[in-house]
């Protein structure tokens, strides 16, 4: 008796090349300890890795920010969801797709139309080339310590700003600091990226004042 194993279908953009790598993963394939999903250019690759207790942890690099993003799913979101899509946490752009094959190439189609409209006149293309010039000055660990960071003091309302409610903030990330802004009143503060001692005194704050 053949029985049908279950699958699903899994896609990444490439930082390195900008394009979006996709395979389809049955469960047989992670019997291993390890699956990889390598792109063609050679440049990225994404790891599926079954944990003990059933679940998938995907570890895949970032287009958007250029630094490594891990998420661990239950078994029924990675082989039963329809579609399923992380984004970058600091930009919101769609970095993973998994799901149906139709609907995961629907997904790609539409996250691809969204960014070249972000993007404006630029393409995919050139925002790889800037995230590779931005990796010779920005350390991806301290990076990724400012992010959560930054992440954690918002969860806990700890960023405060010139405005009487709720800030509205958003996060630019520049080739040597992360500049924090409140988009209605312009207060900011800027994080440098290029010192371990900053990353790891900032990592003890207990909120973050702009101004």
């Amino acid at each position: 008796m053949i029985l049908n194993q279950k699958q699903t279908t899994l896609a990444y953009r490439c930082p390195a090349c900008g394009g979006v790598t996709t395979s389809m993963v049955g469960a047989f394939s992670l019997s291993g300890s390890l699956f990889r999903l390598k792109c063609d250019c050679h440049g990225s690759e994404m790891t599926v890795e079954k944990t003990n207790d059933g679940k998938m942890r995907l570890t895949f690099p970032c287009l958007a920010c250029n630094c490594t993003h891990s998420h661990v799913l239950s078994s029924s979101v990675f082989f039963d969801s329809d579609i399923f899509v992380i984004p970058c946490s600091m930009s919101g752009i769609d970095i993973c797709f998994i799901g149906r094959e139709g609907s995961v190439a629907e997904a790609i189609d539409l996250s691809n139309k969204e960014l070249l409209a972000l993007l404006g006149e630029e393409n995919i293309e050139s925002l790889k080339n800037e995230e590779k010039d931005r990796d010779e000055l920005c350390d991806p660990q301290i990076l990724e310590i400012i992010r959560y960071t930054i992440n954690e003091l918002n969860e806990e309302n700890a960023i405060h700003c010139n405005c009487a409610e709720k800030s509205e903030l958003a996060c630019d990330i520049y080739d040597d600091h992360v500049t924090v802004r409140c988009i209605k009143c312009g207060a900011r503060a800027d994080i440098p990226t290029n010192s371990t001692i900053v990353a790891h005194e900032f990592l003890e704050s207990d909120s973050l004042i702009l101004k």
